[in-house]
């Protein structure tokens, strides 16, 4: 049975970690992915450079943007406004790993 560590959680999802086996839970809308280090890493990538490169469009509700996931079956397609909101999540999250990888540097 999984112990998860809980990184960061809002309206619209968590991202969870488990303390054993690694793997992380993003959970965001209807959607929960399952990633193991690499790919938690190469989607938190993903997501920040389709916000960074995403040309802001006339209806920010329009679901135009695709994410693929480690399935290649499966897609994310989200509107401006998700993608947004899911960068937000994911950073969060980040900041709290890498604050947390660093107080692990100092013990």
């Amino acid at each position: 049975m999984c112990r998860f560590k809980n990184w960061h959680q809002n309206e619209n999802g968590y991202i969870i970690q488990c303390e054993d086996c690694r793997h992380f839970q993003v959970s965001f809308g209807t959607s929960m992915l399952t990633f193991d280090e690499a790919q938690f890493e190469g989607f938190t990538r993903l997501v920040s450079v389709r916000k960074a490169d995403h040309v802001l469009m006339h209806n920010p509700n329009c679901k135009c943007i695709i994410l693929p996931t480690p399935c290649s079956q499966i897609h994310l397609i989200l509107s401006e406004n998700e993608l947004m909101s899911l960068y937000e999540l994911i950073q969060a999250a980040d900041t709290e790993i890498k604050t947390q990888q660093l107080l692990n540097f100092f013990n």
